[in-house]
Order: C-alpha cells, then structure tokens, then sequence
C-alpha cells in the first residue's frame, strides 16, 4: 500500500474518493455511477469515547489520518482516542458492490474500555435552518428486512422521508424479564439489520452483517451548531450499548467490527433480495429438500388452555392431569391426521412441571410407546415445546427439578432462588441430557422458547464472563441448539429471540447465531420464530401487523415457523393462505365452529399438500404485499398467491419477470386465468396479472411449463 492525500476507487456499481483537507478531516464521497448522483460526500465520521477516572472522553476525527490504496481497496488509517483505526473500503471489479469493514487496535500498555463509538459516511438532508431542500424533500428510508414490524400499527411503516427523521425519534426495544415486560426507550439511532436509501429513482442498500456481535446498521440524524444537518448512515455504531466488541480491549487486542455491504438497485424490493443474497452467500437460507412437517397443535381445542377460575383455589395450578390427557391427545392426532398434517404439536402440558422437559409419564404413559403409538395409528410423528430457563424461572414451582448451582448470582454475591441463567454450564448440561432424552423417544422437533436475557448474572463458577452478557446468553441458545444436532442432527430446532423470546418485538439480527451444519462441526438451529402472531391471527392480518412476515421473506431466507389458530378465519380461508404463503414451516390448530369452514380448511389443505414444494423450499417474490410468488426453477413452474387485505372487493394487479424467478421465458406455460386476469407478456418476458378478488379474500394457483420437445 502507497500513502496518499487523496484516492479515487471505481467498479461498475461505485466511484469512491478519499481525501485528506488541510483540517486533517477525512473527506469520502461516494457517487453511483449508474444513476450519476452522489450518496454521501464530505467529512466521515470518526467519533469515539473511552472511559478514564473522570468520567469519558470523548474524540472526534483521526489524528494523523492517511489514505492508501492496494488493488479493490481503500485504506483510511489514523489514531482516535488512542486507538489505532484502519478503517477499510473494497471495490470489487467482479462485483456491483462496495463493502466496508473497521478495525480498532490498542496499541498502548494499558487496557482500555471505549463506552460509546459511531463512524458513518454522511448526507445532507437539510439546510442550516432544518429545511430540507427540494431535490432530497422525496428521498425515502426504509428498514430492511422490517419495513413493517410486528409491533408496527397497522399503516405505520419503518419508511421515512427526510421531514420523517428530522421530527422523529427511534424506539430501542427494552426487556424486563424478571416481570415479563417489554417496552421500549427513546433513541437518535435507528437500526436494523440493514437500510434502503432511495433518492432520484435508485436505490442504495446499506446492509449490516456481523455473525460474531449483536451488531446493526445504524442511520442518525447529526448536526453541529450553525452547520448543515445530515444523515450518519454505514460505517458502525451502537444501539444500548451493543455490539459491546470494544466494551474491553486489552493491550495490543485487536477488533474487527461487521461488514456493512452497500448495493445500488432499482427499488426497496431489489434492496430486499440484494440482502437475502448476501445472507445466501454465508449460508443462512434453508438447505435443499427442505420438507418440515406441519404441524396440528393441539392447544387451540385443549382444556388445559382455557381453564381458569373466577376465585382462588389452593395451591399452584395443578389441572394438566385431567386436562392434558393421553386419550385427548389421541384425539388431537386423529384431528391432525384429518386435516392432513404430518406432525402431532403438543404445546404447555407434556411435561411433569413447566419447563422441566422431564415427560409426564404419570398422565402421559411413557414416551416412546406414545410416539410409536401416534406414527403408527395416525402415521405422525411428535412435536414438542420447550421452554428454556427463563420461563422455566419464572412460571415453575418446583424449583428443585433444577440444579441449585445453575440459579444467578447477584453482584452482591446473593443467590437469586428460581431464577436460573442459561448460560451456566451447570444448566446447559443438565438441559442437553433432558432434551437429548427427548430425542432419543423419538421425539423430531424442539421448539425453544422462553430462551430470553434473565438479567445479570456474576457467578463465575458458571463458566461464563463477569457480569453475564447478551452476547454470551445468545451464544448460549446456539451452542444448546449445535449439542442436540451433534447427537440428533435430523430434529428441526426452532429458536424464538435469544434476547425477548416469546414477544412480537425482534431484538436479535434475523440471521444471529443461525449455523448451517458443516463437514467438521453440527449447525445450530434451524427456523426463526413467526413473531407470536398465533394468538389472533386473523385480527394480526386486519390489523396489517402480520404484513411483517411478508418483508422478512423478501429479505431473509432462513425459515420461518409459525402455528396458528384456524378458528377465526372466514370463508375465504384468507388466514389459512396467508400464513401457508408466508411461513415455510405452517402449524395450524383449532377446529372452526362453523362446520362447513372446517371441510374447508380440510379441502384448502390436501390443496396445500399439492403444492407444499412450492412453499416450503421455493424461492419467494414479492409483486407487492398482496401478490407473492413462489419459484420451483427444477420443476419450471411457480405458485402465486394473493389476496385482498380490505373489507371491500378490489383489483390485485403485478407483474413479474421470468428473468428474476430464473424460468426460461421461451416455453409454453399454462395458467389458470385469461386475460386480462392472467396473461404473458413475451415483449417483457412477464407474468401479469389482473383479477378481481373479494374483500378479504384469497386465492392460489399453479403456474407450469409444458414438457419441451
């Protein structure tokens, strides 16, 4: 590498300048060749603070910046706050992209501990007196992958224009798991796992990727007293302290933060697959032949579910023995075997106590005479829940079904009764032997859950850091997941959010501690939580909070589970198309009280098994929120469905290309509609599509080439 003042790299999607001034600022400008206008220019952010006896300090800028160039890279290097910066920029010519990535060194004697940090390209967004100027007033910002988030009202969207971030404020989700409350807390810093900034018709993605920290894409308005005001985007930063990678680095350590990946493409959707791709590129998409089985939970007509009392009996709850019965389970298989399940789901109610994941053999019979049972009577097999420590702390009353020595440690050396930490080896032993007990019966799906951060944790007997953190808490919940694989590595794992668990509110990166398995090391687990939309998941639809299951599957390919209560659907089975179009692992449950709805969903479901490739290992698109597409290129023919997200009948229109779902364009294709419903445009090489649809209503279709000759 040659030093330089300044430095300009290209490739066919960027041209990226580097320049030192005569202040010493490092100047990035950073243009769009395609489009000709320019995402971010003057000075970058170096911003760091590190603790001393007084309090923090706080650095802004590099001292003795430079700028080197070696081959597709950019180097800027310099010092902040006493640390050692190489902050580094990639231009592949083989690739349309730019990739940056930020390495911080501790090149003195003694430790130091860097208590906030922020680096990021900027771009004006308004003028010195806030007003943002005409040609950037239609720029939008838009989250990915949760444009729209569970959480989200219904025609609220993680999608800001200028006028948008200069009046609004982010909220940084806040869990109190000592009391099963989360909440949120106001910040500057909106974050996701990655950003689509669209200006002048282009779009530029700015995606976050670190499989190492809790680490986002940070976006933050900034501004300086009589200066103009801009956006901080790219580079790294923090939201409540994480990633905490530069919490601590000892003398000489070195850390490396994630790479952040920048794409130019055409619109929000295309910024969507360009991160599902770079997600694809680190293995975290479901693998080939991927086939769960659906599932029949058995909790939505269970007693044990609905059991309460209008007084105050004796005594913990203790109905599961006449509630949760072998013979009502068999009942329940028979069900899933009806509505053509492949998989009998048993929710809270299996086990001697909640969350011990000891089989209640005592209500029950033993475990693997019911699994042979259920496979050969009702050719299922068994499904199970289990709530990890958390939720075993919180709602068990026998406290005695768990290590003593597993429980937190308080900083004050207090023993914390019922209050177990996960990450204690002394727990995750013990938890290993029970669940691969389970697995050994027979059993061939864990769904983790109750796997949240219980707190702070100081026992160094536990084998982990003083005080506990949430990156070795997450750690945790994957290595549980790769010791149960290394034995049993068939069963599917599902893993709620390592941090919040079972709350509609995502704290973790979508791809976080997701491992596919690997010739010397088993993966860890296999399926994302669907965002406890299966209570009411009909009104999750109306409500448009179910829309964030759309938006993850333009993003993220790493599978989603979810169950769902059929009992409030209506004659469209739009609730039943839905989650089938939007979760590749479907669970449903609950016998309909009309009896005709019912023979519906029996009859929608032998339809769902036809297509059930499509669905559970196709390629997803999305037209628009209400026209998906799902791709088979092996067998030259797609799925599509739609819907009508409205209490009145409307047009569902789109068009898709051949060229995006990778079909050959050059066939004879059959669809089940003419035109002007559905009709192919050999001009364009597309799909189109134009087809009336009643309120609230849904539709599905096959769409299939004809042999060649």
């Amino acid at each position: 590498m040659h030093p330089t003042a300044s430095a300009t790299l290209r490739n066919a999607a960027f041209e990226l300048t580097a320049a030192v001034t005569a202040k010493n600022e490092v100047h990035l400008t950073l243009r769009d060749v395609a489009a000709g206008t320019t995402w971010a220019e003057g000075a970058y952010t170096y911003r760091l603070a590190r603790a001393v006896p007084e309090g923090d300090l706080h650095a802004a800028g590099l001292t003795n910046p430079q700028v080197a160039v070696d081959g597709e890279a950019l180097t800027v290097s310099g010092t902040l706050n006493g640390l050692r910066v190489t902050h580094t920029l990639r231009l592949p010519a083989a690739h349309a992209w730019l990739e940056e990535q930020l390495t911080l060194t501790n090149p003195g004697r003694e430790a130091v501990r860097v208590t906030s940090f922020a680096f990021g390209f900027r771009r004006v967004i308004a003028n010195v007196t806030g007003h943002v100027p005409a040609d950037r007033a239609a720029d939008r910002l838009a989250a990915v992958p949760f444009r729209h988030r569970a959480t989200d009202p219904g025609a609220q969207d993680m999608d800001f224009s200028p006028a948008d971030l200069l009046s609004q404020l982010n909220r940084a989700p806040r869990v109190n798991f000592e009391h099963l409350i989360t909440g949120y807390a106001p910040t500057p810093a909106w974050a996701s796992e990655g950003w689509a900034l669209t200006s002048g018709g282009r779009t530029l993605l700015v995606a976050k990727h670190n499989p190492a920290a809790l680490e986002w894409s940070i976006a933050e308005v900034e501004t300086e007293p009589r200066r103009e005001i801009w956006l901080r985007f790219g580079g790294a930063g923090q939201l409540e302290g994480e990633p905490d990678s530069l919490s601590a680095l000892a003398p000489g350590q070195r850390v490396t933060l994630g790479v952040t990946r920048y794409a130019s493409v055409a619109d929000y959707t295309t910024a969507a697959y360009a991160f599902r791709a770079l997600l694809d590129e680190h293995g975290c998409r479901f693998p080939a032949g991927f086939n769960p089985p659906v599932h029949w939970n058995e909790l939505y007509d269970n007693p044990e579910w609905s059991t309460g009392t209008p007084g105050n009996p004796p005594g913990p709850r203790r109905t599961r023995a006449h509630t949760y019965t072998r013979a009502l389970l068999f009942e329940e298989a028979a069900k899933a075997k009806a509505y053509g399940c492949q998989a009998l789901y048993l929710d809270p109610g299996w086990d001697v106590e909640f969350g011990s994941l000891l089989w209640a053999d005592e209500w029950l019979g033993d475990l693997p005479s019911f699994v042979a049972e259920v496979r050969e009577r009702f050719g299922l097999s068994v499904s199970l829940h289990c709530p990890l420590a958390a939720w075993a702390s919180v709602w068990s009353f026998d406290s005695h079904l768990w290590p003593a020595e597993a429980n937190r440690l308080t900083e004050a050396g207090e023993r914390l009764p019922r209050r177990m930490c996960q990450a204690s080896r002394q727990y995750m032993d013990e938890v290993t032997r029970r669940l691969q007990a389970l697995c050994a019966a027979g059993v061939k799906f864990l769904m983790f859950d109750g796997n949240a951060w219980p707190g702070e944790c100081w026992d160094p007997e536990h084998g982990h850091s003083v005080p506990l953190t949430y990156n070795e808490h997450c750690a945790a919940n994957s290595e549980l997941a790769r010791r149960i694989h290394a034995e049993y590595p068939d069963v599917l794992i599902e893993m709620h959010d390592a941090i919040v668990a079972g709350m509609r509110t995502r704290y973790t990166p979508v791809y976080y501690g997701y491992e596919p398995p690997a010739p010397d090391r088993p993966g860890t687990w296999d399926e994302n939580w669907g965002f406890e939309l299966m209570w009411q998941p009909m009104e999750e639809i109306e409500s448009g909070r179910a829309r964030a299951l759309y938006y993850y599957n333009l993003a993220c390919n790493v599978p989603v589970y979810l169950h769902v209560d059929l009992r409030t659907d209506n004659a469209r089975a739009l609730l039943l198309w839905w989650y089938a179009s939007t979760c590749r692992h479907l669970g449903i449950g609950g016998t309909h009280p009309n009896p005709q709805i019912a023979a519906l969903h029996r009859a929608y479901m032998a339809r769902y098994h036809e297509l059930q490739r499509f669905f559970k290992e196709g390629e997803f698109f999305g037209v628009s929120e209400t026209f998906h597409v799902h791709v088979l290129r092996d067998e030259e023919a797609f799925v599509v469905n739609i819907f009508n997200l409205s209490d009145q009948p409307r047009n569902v229109t789109g068009s898709i290309a051949f060229e995006l779902m990778g079909l050959p364009r050059d066939r004879w294709y059959v669809a089940p509609f003419t035109h002007p419903e559905g009709y192919f445009d050999a001009g364009q090489g597309t799909f189109n599509l134009n087809r009336r649809v009643p309120a609230w209503g849904a539709e599905v279709f096959k769409v299939y080439a004809l042999p060649a000759r």
